[in-house]
């Protein structure tokens, strides 16, 4: 099985986050699909956020990534949109069952609130955990079918 394509955005607060994930994603084969930042510079995280949704809308095997300060401000944006299912993830328990429960297809981490290297093992944890599907298939499509953008 291919790896899936991740699509990855920050903030300028979850820049440097970025740019590890970005390097720990290409050592293991990724394909990465960087939407910016290119620096610190400050910017908003809505605005990457509604990058990263109309990317993923183009290909929805792939997996996003999404990062601020907090997180709270692309998790927010981002589920705004039907075909997002954006996880703000503090621990790799919640990683887990972000992606077994709910099927999450991006990862939402706040770099000022967890360090790098929980954040990283919420990362691996989020790629490697499949979708229990079942009696969660139904939980799921009763999230997209609540609409959006």
């Amino acid at each position: 099985m291919s790896l899936p394509t991740i699509v990855i955005a920050s903030d300028h607060r979850g820049y440097a986050l970025k740019s590890v994930f970005s390097e720990w994603l290409r050592t293991r084969g990724y394909t990465i699909i960087d939407l910016g930042p290119d620096s610190e510079n400050s910017c908003d995280a809505g605005d990457f956020a509604k990058m990263l949704a109309e990317n993923l809308k183009k290909n929805l095997m792939h997996k996003g990534i999404l990062i601020c300060g907090s997180g709270q401000a692309m998790a927010m944006t981002a589920n705004r949109y039907a075909h997002l299912r954006a996880a703000l993830c503090l621990n790799t328990t919640m990683a887990r069952l972000a992606r077994e429960h709910n099927d999450a297809n991006v990862l939402v981490l706040g770099a000022h609130i967890i360090g790098q290297e929980v954040a990283t093992d919420c990362l691996d944890v989020f790629l490697n955990t499949k979708f229990a599907e079942g009696r969660f298939t139904a939980r799921r499509d009763k999230l997209t079918a609540l609409g959006g953008l």
